[in-house]
């Protein structure tokens, strides 16, 4: 794997800000992330194609996009133009070009003010779900890592897709459970090793095509599952991987499912994609030498089925925007966005939806009302001025009597300076704050934000105390 240049991504690192709760530009400028999911934006689309899905998610102010470079297609799985990823299916050698098509992309989204998140790998080649290994191990792993790294520095990555380190027989444990019974005791496999050489590959690489600084560190993560063991860590990057210096973004996946699961495997709640935020927010403000920005990176995507089984409803436009304002103002750095039929990019005669939701064509998904909306919260977040950018906490605790639950949740945040609060409503019901965090409450200047990004209406209110 020779040295690889593109000096064109160079000039576009993000890293956390300086207390480790936001994220800033090379700058130094607030960068919010307001991402979209395009897991197979490489593999299944041709060049024209990619354009045109990458002009509407720019004018729709996006600013990030998850995309796979050996995707969960297979390592036998050609992409548009008929590349394989690797050369022999052995993935410590690279066919050119395949990554240079990925190189074309990235590139365009860099031309359009567009950071590509990339995902090296998704998670079945560490292990699959009955715990066998895939073709990423502690040996391929690391040199895979370098090859990225070196070839694509500064992009944010989240190393695998859809998987955790730590992880049971999946389909074992949930045979088990469905026959009944006490359940045997299951070997743990603990797979961090693999992570961990990915991990040091990637920065290996980055750190070589920076002329060998021996400071850089990326932005780097893992994308876990919405779903863990009893007895186990969270589905949370860092309850995985909390002590690794090489883990600058905490991350979850609060999924798409919104009834209880079933024990011995828990998940999150989709209604509730606040709580994997509150919670590592939490966590990096109780271990202060890892605090970390946050961020709920798989959502509900707009048009999928509840748990993806069409014998439930499907997420609509206000789902998807409800859950990234509760998210963000419980302290997220951004939000990721996903529609269904675009995160896998079916397309009809050519690649079959996978059947999770009733959109089959990725062209009228891409035109979903919830994309063109995610904006809004970006904007009420900057319209607070670079100043205040990074002085912003959640601040829940204003909230005075019932709160509500799930996604009727009201959710606040404010300037910890004391300059100005927001409160976010999902219901448009009637609720009280409390005021004294502000420096002055004698006279509140006061406004309503349309989520939906249609008006805005200002009104003074005199407030005495609370």
């Amino acid at each position: 794997m020779g040295r690889h240049s593109h000096f064109r991504f160079w000039s576009i690192p993000i890293t956390p800000s300086s207390d480790g709760r936001f994220l800033r530009d090379a700058n130094g400028r607030p960068f919010f992330w307001q991402a979209d999911t395009a897991w197979l934006l490489f593999h299944r689309l041709n060049y024209t194609e990619a354009e045109m899905y990458l002009s509407d998610r720019a004018s729709k102010g996006f600013t990030v996009v998850l995309a796979v470079g050996f995707t969960q297609e297979g390592i036998t799985s050609p992409n548009r133009n008929g590349d394989l990823p690797f050369v022999g299916k052995d993935v410590q050698q690279p066919n050119e070009p395949y990554w240079a098509y990925i190189d074309s992309i990235v590139e365009l989204a860099t031309d359009k003010g567009i950071r590509i998140c990339m995902v090296p790998a998704w998670g079945q080649y560490v292990h699959d779900s009955a715990n066998n290994p895939g073709v990423l191990t502690t040996s391929t792993a690391s040199t895979f890592g370098h090859f990225i790294g070196q070839r694509y520095p500064y992009l944010p990555k989240t190393l695998v897709a859809d998987t955790n380190p730590w992880w049971e027989n999946k389909t074992a444990v949930k045979a088990d459970y469905t026959a009944g019974g006490v359940p045997p005791t299951y070997d743990v496999i603990d797979w961090s090793p693999v992570y961990d050489a990915l991990a040091t590959g990637i920065i290996a690489g980055e750190r070589d095509a920076i002329a060998n600084s021996t400071t850089w560190s990326p932005l780097l993560t893992i994308h876990p599952t919405n779903q863990w063991f009893s007895g186990g860590p969270l589905a949370l990057a860092s309850a995985f991987l909390g002590d690794r210096s090489w883990l600058t973004l905490d991350a979850c996946q609060s999924g798409h499912a919104d009834f209880p699961p079933n024990p011995p495997i828990p998940w999150w709640n989709a209604r509730r994609g606040w709580e994997p935020v509150e919670q590592m927010y939490a966590a990096g403000a109780q271990d202060g030498a890892h605090v970390r920005p946050v961020l709920d990176n798989e959502p509900h995507y707009e048009n999928r089925y509840s748990n993806g089984n069409n014998a439930h409803p499907w997420w609509n436009a206000s789902d998807v925007r409800t859950g990234s304002w509760q998210a963000v103002f419980s302290g997220a750095a951004g939000l990721t966005y996903g529609a269904n039929a675009v995160m896998q990019f079916s397309i009809p005669g050519l690649y079959a939806s996978d059947g999770t939701g009733p959109g089959d064509d990725w062209l009228v998904d891409l035109t979903l009302s919830g994309s063109g909306q995610m904006q809004w919260v970006q904007k009420a977040i900057r319209d607070r001025g670079d100043a205040t950018y990074f002085q912003r906490v959640p601040a829940q605790d204003i909230i005075m009597g019932d709160a509500g639950v799930d996604d009727q949740r009201v959710t606040a945040t404010r300037d910890s300076a004391g300059s100005w609060i927001m409160v976010y409503t999902p219901t448009g019901e009637p609720f009280a704050i409390d005021t004294t965090s502000l420096v002055s409450c004698d006279d509140v200047q006061a406004s309503w934000f349309d989520p939906l990004g249609r008006d805005v209406q200002n009104v003074r209110v005199r407030l005495s105390g609370r």
